[in-house]
């Protein structure tokens, strides 16, 4: 009996303090401790100064996107642009030539403008129109062209015709004489160019 007291006096013992030992309360304490720990960590990290960012590096990855980006640019702005002529190109290609309209100028017989010789200019003239319908009205106003071109011939002197050049720009100035006399007609401006059939210089 006596040893069985001491056992129950023994468990039923209370802690020198007086407080009741609580054995969840011995597991919280380390508990505690670890996450004052943890937050202590995180301030210092938080606190702590960041590497400073490199400008320069920054700088020149944002140049290099830049020039890729305008070289791309640049790459499809010509490769549309080559496509884009090369099919302009084709259809060009595929469009049949519209047939000129040809109307006889006939030979024109004039002296030159020389000072000091005598010389002429026999020359025969074919006009290339836009179209049937202006070459009808050219015919009509045969007289009238045919007099402003006369005019222009005896204003010429041989050397103004002595080479290409001279006689490409006498065909352009013949085609300003002859829709000169189309002037305020359906065919107004219808003349397009002048060939050269037979020329003479004596």
């Amino acid at each position: 009996m006596a040893t069985k007291q001491a056992d129950s006096v023994g468990a039923d013992a209370k802690p020198a303090d007086g407080k009741t030992a609580d054995p969840r309360q011995a597991d919280r304490k380390p508990d505690a401790k670890a996450g004052a720990a943890a937050t202590k960590d995180a301030a210092a990290k938080s606190s702590a100064p960041r590497k400073p960012i490199n400008k320069r590096l920054v700088l020149m990855i944002a140049g290099g996107i830049a020039l890729l980006a305008a070289g791309g640019g640049a790459g499809a702005y010509f490769m549309l642009g080559h496509k884009a002529d090369e099919t302009d190109q084709a259809e060009k290609k595929s469009e049949p030539r519209k047939t000129p309209v040809f109307v006889d100028l006939e030979t024109f017989t004039v002296n030159l403008h020389e000072p000091d010789d005598d010389r002429f200019m026999q020359v025969k003239l074919v006009a290339e129109l836009k179209d049937a319908p202006s070459g009808e009205v050219l015919k009509t106003m045969m007289p009238a062209a045919r007099s402003e071109i006369l005019l222009l011939l005896g204003s010429k002197q041989a050397k103004d015709l002595a080479n290409r050049e001279g006689k490409e720009t006498l065909a352009k100035e013949i085609v300003a004489a002859a829709n000169k006399a189309l002037a305020g007609t359906p065919a107004e401006n219808s003349v397009e160019s002048v060939n050269f059939t037979h020329l003479i210089i004596q």
